[in-house]
């Protein structure tokens, strides 16, 4: 290997995440599960509630996130890249706020009969 190839190898090693990073990360998404057990009412079987599920979805979007960022280490990617994610990932998010809205509120036009 040249020393242009060290030095190549060397600087994609650098943007990995390190073992900390990687620690502190699942302990944040094992905060966030527990979380979104709290907000997701697993012990009962009623209706969550407009507010209940935007929780839960702010929830879900901030592990999300941190899967991308550090688990598949988008920040070490460009930024379009990681804009591009992050916008796919928030339109997913409001699509569902919006089909759990439409349920919740009986917004569909039901048909007579």
């Amino acid at each position: 290997m040249s020393t242009t190839q060290h030095v190549k190898a060397a600087d994609e090693l650098s943007r990995l995440p390190t073992t900390r990073q990687i620690l502190i990360a699942w302990a944040i998404l094992m905060a966030l599960t527990i979380g979104s057990m709290v907000a997701g009412k697993v012990t009962s079987a009623a209706s969550l509630g407009i507010l209940w599920t935007l929780t839960l979805l702010a929830i879900t979007w901030a592990k999300a996130r941190t899967i991308l960022l550090v688990y598949l280490n988008l920040r070490a990617a460009p930024a379009h890249w990681r804009t591009g994610f992050s916008t796919a990932l928030a339109f997913m998010l409001v699509l569902l706020l919006a089909i759990y809205a439409f349920g919740f509120f009986d917004l569909m036009p039901r048909r007579p009969g």
